[in-house]
């Protein structure tokens, strides 16, 4: 078996492989994609059409390489729509307005419209044949002072005169008709606006905002799409999934039959010493990729550059480093958003708990030379809460929702998770044995065939010691700060003093039935109660990130009412913890 070498040629150093999309050269983009698998077409399909979409999936599943390709295609393509590329990533330099300046909000609207207008002028002097529209903007507004307010607002610099008429002259009209007429002039027949890292998740007030400009952006010609992530993301009262928009999902599952085709296509295309690797290191590398692109590339990449004594010991420690990081990411989710800390300690208890019971069920399908890599909970199980917990495993790319699977009776609904490949691998949940077996048996074991049926164990029976009926958001900060709170019976903030909520009032406010909270008619109480039996009280109500969406499949619920239901709901929480 070739054993790997360590990289000495500083010429490999030097373009050893950035993985990430955003650094690859627009014009190298055609020869470093493979448009191998469905999956691939269909997102493709639905980036270039008419309608407001998300792309949602984890990070490095492949959004932005879809997005720049997609620029790349409708450039190169007279019957393609005309297109726009803008990146959001700058938006945590916004944060500390938030706490900085009054009209914060006001600020990042005008910052979103002139990234955006600074983007389709980028896109129209890119274009082939290069078109120049400028002349387009109205008085008093130029690319130079476009750039100029968006540098102090990512600065924190307060507003000068210039920059207040700047932001004051930005409007989604404007938007729309420089979109429009710098269409008409490409000779194309709509625009698709491709707004990346579109997910603020660090800052929820951005988000909201933010999702409200991307719905109010869409007109007959004008068609954004934005992505996001699966479990952070919450939307705005005002944007809805399955109405205003429809999820893509851009996460290939390692059970897909095209799989190996799909996520080798790129390597292949991104990895100049892709034939000198392995083939034992490239299949167990491929599987515990888990379907993240970049996750295959950063791997195989790690094991070109050597170090290690056999392809065996390579590949162990590049997994482990691997799983390392995402359950490392994982766990940032809490520190990043802290009321969802507690869930983010459930689902990696949970996480641990299905890939055991899945070695165990492998112990009995090696025998009949098929493989188990899937957990089956119970829908009834799924209450808001929890279906939250699984959502940030899914965002942190630790578990694939594999879909539902009906084993007769409703009783015998069952949503599919699969942990992460990387974890099976590494507690020998796959092969058998405990550490210290051979590469041969893994890759044996990942040839089989799957098993039909999931492991069908209830999930709180897979974790006995963590009461999933008690799971609830972490304990809110100081409002006159924003420090949290080091216990549950703390009374006054260790930073600033101040009398913090008690834990009691949160929980009791958490428990307030919706059917208590005054602002509602008895109608909506009723209907709620009919239709939506899974929303009983205020902590199932938080627990979704698009509430709005359910409340919207209510008979009698339009989308005026959807919006003052949400508005009641959440002034009621403010003005219980205030």
């Amino acid at each position: 078996m070739t054993i790997a070498t360590p990289t000495t040629d500083p010429l490999e150093l030097q373009v050893a492989l950035q993985q990430r999309a955003d650094y690859i050269p627009i014009e190298d983009l055609s020869q470093e994609t493979s448009e191998a698998g469905d999956l691939f077409q269909k997102v493709f399909r639905e980036l270039i059409n008419r309608g407001l979409r998300t792309l949602v999936g984890p990070r490095g599943c492949g959004k932005t390489h879809l997005m720049r390709y997609t620029w790349l295609q409708c450039r190169n393509t007279m019957t393609r729509p005309f297109a726009v590329f803008v990146s959001f990533n700058r938006y945590f330099r916004l944060e500390p307005l938030l706490s900085s300046q009054a009209g914060a909000l006001e600020q990042f609207h005008s910052w979103v419209l002139a990234r955006t207008i600074l983007s389709i002028l980028d896109s129209a002097n890119e274009w082939q044949p290069k078109l120049s529209v400028a002349d387009l903007l109205p008085d008093g507004l130029s690319p130079t002072e476009l750039q100029t307010f968006v540098n102090r607002v990512e600065r924190s610099v307060p507003p000068d005169t210039d920059s207040a008429l700047v932001g004051r002259a930005l409007s989604i009209d404007l938007v729309q008709k420089l979109a429009s007429a710098t269409r008409e002039r490409a000779e194309r027949k709509h625009t698709i606006l491709l707004m990346d890292d579109a997910a603020l998740t660090l800052t929820p007030d951005y988000l909201v905002e933010f999702l409200d400009i991307v719905r109010s952006l869409k007109t007959v010609d004008l068609a954004p799409k934005a992505s996001v992530y699966p479990g952070t993301t919450e939307m705005s009262p005002r944007f809805h999934e399955g109405q205003d928009s429809i999820a893509v999902p851009v996460w290939l599952s390692v059970e897909d039959p095209a799989y190996e085709k799909v996520i080798d296509g790129i390597a292949r295309a991104r990895v100049r010493t892709f034939d000198q690797i392995p083939d034992d290191a490239k299949a167990t590398l491929r599987f515990a990729a888990f379907g993240i692109p970049r996750a295959y590339l950063t791997m195989l990449d790690e094991f070109g550059r050597g170090g290690f004594a056999s392809t065996q010991q390579g590949v162990s420690r590049i997994i482990q480093h691997h799983l390392d990081a995402r359950v490392g990411e994982f766990r940032s989710l809490g520190t990043k958003v802290p009321k969802l800390d507690s869930l983010v300690v459930a689902g990696e208890a949970v996480l641990e708990a299905m890939a055991k019971e899945i070695k165990t069920a492998n112990d009995v399908s090696a025998s009949r030379d098929l493989r188990q890599l899937t957990y089956g909970v119970v829908e009834s199980d799924l209450t808001p809460i929890v279906e939250r917990m699984f959502r940030l495993l899914i965002e942190a790319g630790l578990v694939y929702d594999n879909g539902t699977v009906k084993h007769g009776t409703p009783e015998r609904i069952y949503r599919r998770y699969i942990p992460h490949a990387a974890l099976l691998i590494s507690i020998r949940a796959l092969g058998g044995g405990t550490a210290g077996g051979s590469l041969r048996q893994t890759i044996d074991a990942i040839a089989r065939k799957s098993e039909k049926h999931p492991v069908r164990k209830g999930l709180q029976r897979a974790v006995p010691n963590l009461d999933l009926s008690q799971l609830s958001f972490s304990l809110p900060k100081c409002a006159a700060c924003g420090t949290t709170r080091i216990t549950d019976s703390q009374r006054f903030c260790h930073h600033c003093g101040q009398m913090l909520v008690e834990a009691s009032t949160f929980a009791k406010c958490l428990d307030t039935r919706i059917d208590d909270v005054p602002g509602l008619s008895d109608w909506q109480r009723n209907q709620i109660t009919q239709f939506l039996p899974a929303y009983r009280t205020l902590r199932d109500f938080l627990a979704k990130q698009d509430p709005a969406a359910d409340l919207l499949t209510v008979r009698g619920f339009g989308r005026q009412r959807t919006t003052k239901i949400v508005d009641v709901l959440n002034g009621f929480v403010d003005e219980y913890l205030s």
